[in-house]
């Protein structure tokens, strides 16, 4: 008997060390990426989300305004007219699997998710076709996930001849978590990170600190007033790229920058050298406030956000089947400003018969269990039916 060759064994590579309890970095919290479910349920019993998922914000919400939960989509099931719906931003798929769930009894239905981030819509992808479109007759039919940024959606509805048909559409403004959470990707201060900040990194779009290096003080404070409202744009603008020799290229290098900049700003409106304890950790909580939205006000340039969520607007009435609903959900006022604008005039106007006056917010428990929901807000509209 001819002997059997062992095949070499792959040398075992140890798994990242950190120091403390618990991890920090996305690397490190390899259990959570893996579905460890106990590590998971510990994650969520602190209302955090664990690494590498992300957690749908008001969705029972967004069927109902969107016309999908069971008592607004009878009419169509029952005169079987078609349903289009369009997720403008895909992400881990939250949103879409739950659509899914409720267009997939329909026999002439399908779910068209829009994604720029080309890394997470692969992913997303596999997840749910082998989740919740395995008991689908035909999951190429009821789903298509396009890798393309959703200021592209007016287009390819006129490419597709599909223009005028969206029965439903959601757009999620948010980040996703698996972009926060990855500090590669550069869009949180509290992990450190290079300073990128792009929604598809496979572009070659400018980078965050490309940007910084690029800009001038007079228009890194413009930027900073129009994108956050950020009260101290001009001391921070002088003091993050004042010096062009000495211009941030991490987040944790740009959050203590900030932090530098603004901290004597912050406290001199105490008008007391010795601060209690009640007002350091004021003073610490604004601080954080104000890297978050100079990191905000950056990370909207960087990817040309206001101008594709305009373009959206533009494009909604066009797209919108007559009696069709849109729900946008924003997190900052500068998107909602857009959106109530928007929705305001195309109901003055006749395009649309209903609009959310009132924005729809989380509910109390909402925000316990899932804290990146606070700052969320809902608006929708609804188009005529002529």
């Amino acid at each position: 008997n001819a002997e059997k060759i062992a095949k070499p064994s792959l040398p075992h590579k140890r798994r990242e060390r950190y120091s403390g309890k618990y991890p920090r970095n996305f690397n490190q919290k390899y259990k959570e990426r893996e579905g460890d479910e106990a590590t998971i349920a510990k994650v969520l019993a602190k209302g955090m989300t664990p690494a590498g998922t992300h957690v749908p914000i008001m969705v029972k919400e967004c069927l109902q305004y969107m016309g999908l939960v069971e008592s607004n989509n009878q009419n169509q099931q029952e005169n079987k007219e078609p349903i289009l719906v369009v997720d403008c931003t895909l992400g881990y798929g939250g949103h879409s699997s739950y659509i899914l769930k409720e267009i997939m009894t329909h026999k002439d239905a399908t779910l068209v998710a829009f994604d720029q981030d080309s890394i997470e819509i692969k992913k997303t992808e596999e997840r749910l076709r082998t989740t919740v479109l395995r008991e689908a007759e035909d999951d190429t039919t009821i789903f298509k996930a396009v890798n393309q940024n959703f200021a592209e959606l007016g287009s390819y509805m006129k490419e597709t001849k599909q223009l005028s048909s969206v029965t439903s559409l959601l757009a999620d403004l948010g980040l996703s978590s698996m972009q926060i959470d990855n500090n590669e990707r550069g869009f949180t201060y509290k992990r450190d990170g290079p300073l990128d900040m792009r929604m598809n990194p496979d572009t070659n779009t400018e980078t965050a600190y490309q940007l910084l290096k690029r800009l001038r003080v007079r228009k890194l404070k413009s930027m900073l007033s129009e994108n956050s409202d950020e009260e101290f744009a001009a001391e921070i603008a002088q003091g993050l790229i004042g010096n062009r020799n000495n211009i941030p290229e991490t987040t944790v290098e740009l959050a203590d920058r900030v932090r530098d900049i603004v901290r004597p700003l912050i406290e001199k409106q105490y008008n007391n050298s010795n601060l209690s304890k009640n007002q350091v950790n004021k003073v610490k909580s604004q601080l954080d406030s104000t890297i978050a939205r100079v990191m905000q006000a950056i990370r909207i340039e960087v990817n040309g956000e206001f101008l594709v969520l305009d373009k959206l607007l533009e494009d909604l009435p066009n797209v919108l089947a007559p009696g069709g609903k849109a729900v946008i959900l924003t997190f900052h006022s500068g998107e909602d400003r857009r959106v109530k604008k928007a929705f305001k005039s195309g109901f003055k106007s006749g395009v649309y018969s209903a609009w959310s006056r009132e924005v729809v917010r989380p509910t109390k428990q909402e925000k316990r269990d899932n804290p990146r929901s606070s700052c969320c807000k809902l608006r929708w509209a609804v188009r005529s039916e002529d």
